[in-house]
């Protein structure tokens, strides 16, 4: 796609990171996980959670 002399590169648009809720495999707390956060860990045990091993609830 050409847009004013300059063409676009194929994906041009970025994503925006987005809350995930997932449930802690040690206690079965809800977690709240960003698509862009690598870990975060649980409020109710502290359990780190890691973003590419979650269970989606």
């Amino acid at each position: 796609m050409k847009e004013k002399g300059f063409e676009k590169p194929a994906c041009s648009t970025q994503s925006a990171p987005f809350p995930d809720e997932v449930t802690c495999p040690r206690c079965g707390a809800d977690i709240e996980i960003w698509s862009d956060e690598e870990v975060t860990s649980c409020s109710a045990c502290g359990y780190r959670v890691f973003n590419h091993e979650r269970i989606v609830s």
